[in-house]
């Protein structure tokens, strides 16, 4: 038999055999490092996880940066407390807003995730809610209430077969299985308590769930017509979760407050360029918008040129009535900002040159060639350099 029909027949069978054994047995004692009963509907869902982790591990969107990686671990194993021993944790190169747990220990971060928190504490109130589904063991218990056989088929079709095809069916499998098996609201505020409850023995602000579940509710509502945050795709949106979290964190008034805010800024400084391209990418503008305006209410100056760079390169791109005047204005606040990048320079040059401004335009595209002087479009700026002394037409 060919590789993929075997998948396939695997993928099939094992659906079949899980759909069999889905049962209202008792669910065992979830030790730290133990392992389910060979033979149980438990152990063959871990199995079929683990033949997707291995795809996983494989995967061109895992980020490997290992300074990340440890840094995103030791939270979540001081989330985790004891259930350390039994995580593997996977930073993805995803532009949205997600982390989950898998049955079997796996726990995927995705950068959009990383982007959008502004402390540790946050971080810790995510992951603190993750690792809460695994110890509370809210897989296999939703899995035994599931009863539709083409939702068993379609996670082990995903899991199985599509994993070795695509690395997107893959992550989903492993990411959005949830999306098929979603958490019952019970079970959500469960994962909510266990969270905050990480969050005050490890000293953290237990308000930090409030904050960053109010910024994504927001940033939900500002896309109403655009494809829905991953984040709601398994976490109802809902005033009624956010009040949930807010009385949980306000029934601990006397509760540490660290935030860990300069660990999580220099932990994820290297990657914010980035992370912010790949967001602005995405179109979703007024979300865009939002995120990097938060992001500005308490960034360290050392941040804050290459925030308000971006800023202007949202407004740039959306090209609506009084975006570009925005964009501007954007770009001549981050020239005279800490670490603004090399393009903030460039943009900040075409900007004064449909102003009127040829000589200031000159000046600052000099700037920019200065610091870049590898830039790719080097040529190109040249170009417009001649055209602004010149006075020829662009």
């Amino acid at each position: 038999m060919s590789a993929a029909p075997h998948r396939l027949a695997l993928a099939l069978g094992l659906g079949i055999a899980l759909a069999g054994c889905a049962t209202q047995a008792p669910l065992r004692e979830n030790a730290p490092g133990s392992r389910p009963v060979s033979g149980s509907d438990e152990d063959e869902l871990w199995y079929a996880m683990e033949r997707a982790e291995q795809e996983l591990q494989r995967s061109p969107l895992r980020v490997r940066d290992p300074a990340l990686n440890a840094y995103v671990r030791d939270v979540a194993c001081r989330s985790a407390g004891p259930h350390c021993r039994d995580l593997r944790v996977y930073v993805m190169d995803v532009p949205e807003f997600n982390a989950s747990m898998a049955p079997n220990g796996v726990m995927l971060v995705w950068t959009g995730a990383l982007l959008r928190m502004h402390d540790e504490a946050e971080l810790a109130f995510v992951l603190g809610h993750e690792s809460g589904h695994f110890t509370a063991q809210h897989s296999i218990r939703q899995w035994r209430r599931t009863k539709d056989t083409t939702a068993f088929l379609s996670v082990f079709q995903v899991l199985a077969f599509g994993g070795g095809a695509a690395t997107t069916a893959l992550l989903g499998g492993l990411a959005t299985y949830a999306t098929l098996f979603k958490f019952s609201r019970d079970m959500e505020r469960e994962a909510d308590q266990l969270g905050i409850q990480a969050l005050i023995r490890d000293g953290y602000d237990p308000q930090a769930g409030v904050a960053l579940w109010s910024r994504m509710l927001a940033e939900e509502k500002a896309r109403p017509y655009q494809k829905q945050m991953t984040l709601f795709s398994t976490h109802p949106p809902s005033d009624e979760r956010l009040a949930d979290i807010r009385g949980a964190a306000a029934s601990h008034p006397d509760a540490a407050r660290e935030l860990g805010r300069d660990r999580y800024r220099a932990a994820t400084r290297p990657f914010l360029a980035q992370w912010l391209a790949a967001d602005i990418a995405q179109r979703r503008y007024a979300s865009s918008i939002l995120l990097i305006e938060g992001l500005l209410a308490d960034a360290p100056p050392e941040d804050r040129g290459l925030l308000t760079f971006h800023l202007g390169e949202v407004y740039r791109r959306r090209a609506g009535p009084g975006d570009r005047a925005t964009a501007a204005s954007h770009y001549a606040q981050a020239v005279t900002l800490p670490n603004a990048p090399a393009a903030a320079w460039r943009e900040h040059g075409y900007a004064l040159r449909d102003a009127g401004h040829a000589a200031a335009a000159l000046a600052a595209w000099t700037r920019y060639l200065s610091l870049a002087p590898d830039a790719e479009d080097r040529t190109l700026v040249q170009q417009a350099m001649h055209q602004a002394q010149t006075g020829s037409t662009p």
